[in-house]
């Protein structure tokens, strides 16, 4: 399966990815915006999850950008405070210098690093932030490592930003100053089907077949009783973010 076949399997589950997906923890949106008198761009926007968390923390103004239909219905339609646009981070609908942020949150690794930053770099104001963000079940709790293991996750879309310190490559001569990053974490109870479904919202596992899926599931609410024993779930999650600043 391609990276580009993965991408684009988002769509078939895009209901269930709005549901059971983490949203960002909203420290990190702290974190990443200066102030909330801004512009954001939502960027592989998905079904929304932070374009609403943006406009809870009183964002004045959200413009998402979403490729797949299905997501971007999803999104249209669960977001009504967002401007809701079909695009690419390759091929960003918007003029230049007109936002004071680009937000990507779990959507980095699906772009074309060469491609999208001198995109992002044209619709950024001089000194606006680039913030790049992957909310996760965390590994570091053992169960949850487990359920990584089921999952076949690929280590490095998700938990390379596990501890604060981590780093983002640009490609060179991107307009940037230097990034810096942290991770931050909370707990939410979730019931442990929805657990276990969540782990199917995932391209590793979206791109199986209906009974390996059905199987990964299976497997997953086996770990959760065995080693967990409880329901609902007390989920750890974490939100790892980097950012840097338009030159």
């Amino acid at each position: 399966m391609t990276r580009p076949e993965r991408a684009r399997s988002f769509g078939a589950a895009a209901d269930d990815y709005d549901r059971l997906r983490p949203a960002p923890v909203p420290a990190a949106l702290r974190w990443l915006l200066p102030s909330t008198d801004v512009t954001v761009l939502d960027l592989g926007a998905g079904t929304g999850l932070v374009s609403r968390s943006l406009a809870a923390t009183g964002v004045a103004d959200v413009v998402a950008v979403e490729p797949d239909d299905a997501m971007r219905a999803v999104l249209a339609g669960r977001s009504p405070g967002a401007r809701v646009l079909a695009g690419t981070a390759e091929d960003i609908p918007l003029p230049d210098a007109s936002v004071d942020a680009v937000l990507a949150s779990s959507a980095w690794h699906w772009f074309d690093p060469e491609r999208a930053t001198p995109e992002i770099a044209r619709v950024l104001r001089p000194g606006g932030v680039l913030g790049l963000m992957w909310s996760f079940a965390d590994p570091t709790t053992d169960w949850v490592a487990e359920l990584r293991h089921i999952q076949r996750a690929d280590d490095k879309d998700s938990t390379s930003g596990v501890r604060a310190g981590f780093t983002i490559d640009l490609p060179d001569g991107a307009p940037f100053g230097s990034g810096s990053s942290e991770v931050f974490r909370r707990r939410t109870w979730m019931a442990a089907d929805d657990v276990a479904a969540m782990l199917g919202t995932y391209s590793t596992v979206l791109t199986l077949s209906a009974d390996e899926r059905a199987a990964v599931q299976e497997q997953a609410r086996e770990v959760i009783a065995r080693r967990v024993g409880t329901d609902p779930v007390r989920v750890p999650f974490a939100t790892a973010v980097w950012r840097a600043f338009r030159l």
